[in-house]
């Protein structure tokens, strides 16, 4: 399988761009700018956009410098397609924005549990990526 594509929102302050890459059978979206309402839909046109036969999913998101619930409603998204296609899904390095809306999001009531694959290390045979500096 070979996959390489890049999407974006509008150009603007709010922009959002995710890079898909294909490493073996691990499909790695690498994220950079604000997840808004007005973003997110690069993100599921990215998720869309997955090839079927995948191992596992890594959304790499060093670059992401602000998300507000409509990331959270991604996340889950992201994690219902992992049930799904029966693969690991796996959010990396988020920065303390993003965190801190996912603390919040733990506090409020009645709220669906939030995603249970945020981590600082990717799984076992998925690349780390880095953003260009």
């Amino acid at each position: 399988m070979s996959l390489q594509t890049d999407r974006s929102s509008l150009a603007g302050p709010d922009a959002l761009g995710v890079r898909t890459g294909l490493f073996g059978s691990c499909a790695v979206l690498t994220v950079r700018g604000e997840i808004d309402y007005g973003t997110v839909p690069v993100l599921d046109e990215a998720l869309d956009a997955l090839p079927s036969g995948l191992g596992s999913v890594v959304l790499e998101m060093t670059g992401v410098t602000f998300m507000d619930s409509a990331g959270l409603h991604f996340l889950r998204r992201l994690e219902a397609y992992g049930l799904r296609q029966r693969i690991p899904v796996r959010a990396l390095n988020l920065r303390r924005q993003p965190q801190r809306v996912m603390e919040l999001d733990r506090k409020w009531p009645d709220a669906p549990p939030t995603v249970r694959f945020l981590g600082r290390a990717a799984p076992a045979g998925a690349p780390t990526v880095q953003e260009p500096q």
